[in-house]
């Protein structure tokens, strides 16, 4: 029979096969991990560098814009944060935004946006383009061009999209070749709209510095138009086209109402028309991205000491069978031989 000694040292043996085994095995394991599967966002990311590789003046085009900075740009970065960051504003400046995770796949408006989804066997085949209205629409929400007076305009009736006048990349007016260095974008009327042109050049309005863009747009007036007005993407153009009373009264205020009345007679205007009052924008609580519940690696070593323990409570109960299978076979058998 043998001792306790020599079945814990034999336990203890067994425990430091075990323990060594496993820490190999881990080891081994753990030197090679698996790379985690690349992120949204560097996905997106991917999608964008690739683009740029064959459209290279698109890419810069695109990136120079307001749809490539929409992100960085300093007026909305000074904005968003006096707001505390909604995650609201993140919907239309990022691609991609979950509002569960507070996560985007691209800072920016990226290429994703307007073409999806990428062939696998692109440039064999094209890339689709959405073109919508309705596209545009989704952020650039505004009631005075994305829905109700853009519906009622000559151009929708006459199957017209955004891209006709806009262009995607730069998210600004197509440029017209000749056109004046100060050009509003009027210019670019001037291309459809030759009937109409014919006159205009010597009417009083021309004389005066009044564009088309002033009258039909609504946003400046006679040769008034500020950066601030024209280029602020909250600050949407009338995309009906059609002069109101408004519109006159910035330069014909003197000769037509007193001032207040003009306002007074566009509201009475609205509520006949059945409208309401834009409602007032409601507080937007940014979503908390959940905490992770993934647990942190084990350490080898860790394996190794769990199975060293359990190789030691082993071989303390195996070592009496392992004893007498020693003594009954290798012993005893060596004799009768």
């Amino acid at each position: 029979m043998i001792s306790r000694f020599q079945r814990f040292l034999a336990a203890v043996m067994f425990a430091l096969l075990s323990a060594g085994v496993t820490l190999i095995i881990a080891q081994a394991q753990g030197g090679t991990p698996t790379p985690p599967p690349p992120s949204a966002a560097q996905t997106s990311q991917t999608n964008v560098d690739n683009c740029a590789a064959c459209h290279k003046d698109i890419y810069d085009t695109w990136q120079a814009g307001p749809h490539g900075q929409a992100m960085t740009d300093p007026v909305f970065v000074q904005s968003w944060t006096a707001q505390g960051k909604p995650g609201a504003c993140l919907v239309c400046h990022t691609t991609g935004y979950d509002p569960t995770t507070g996560q985007s796949e691209a800072d920016s408006v990226s290429c994703k946006v307007c073409h999806s989804p990428i062939p696998a066997n692109h440039p064999v085949e094209n890339i689709p383009t959405d073109t919508s209205p309705d596209l545009c629409g989704r952020c650039h929400s505004d009631p005075r061009f994305a829905t109700a007076n853009w519906k009622l305009s000559a151009h929708y009736q006459r199957n017209m999209s955004c891209t006709t006048c806009h262009d995607p990349h730069a998210a600004g007016i197509k440029a017209v070749p000749g056109a004046p260095a100060n050009d509003d974008g009027s210019a670019l009327c001037e291309t459809c709209h030759k009937n109409a042109m014919q006159n205009f050049p010597t009417s009083k309005h021309a004389q005066a510095g009044v564009t088309c863009v002033d009258c039909h747009l609504g946003v400046g007036a006679g040769g008034t138009t500020s950066a601030t007005d024209f280029v602020s993407a909250h600050k949407a153009p009338d995309h009906s086209f059609m002069p109101s009373i408004d519109t006159c009264n910035k330069c014909h205020a003197d000769q037509m109402h007193a001032p207040g009345q003009a306002v007074a007679a566009a509201a009475i205007k609205i509520e006949a028309a059945g409208g309401t009052p834009t409602p007032a924008p409601t507080a937007v609580v940014t979503p908390v991205p959940p905490v992770s519940n993934t647990p942190t690696p084990v350490s080898p070593f860790g394996y190794a000491m769990m199975a060293g323990m359990i190789g030691l409570a082993g071989g303390m109960i195996l070592m009496p069978w392992l004893d007498r299978a020693y003594h009954k076979y290798i012993v005893k058998g060596g004799r009768h031989e």
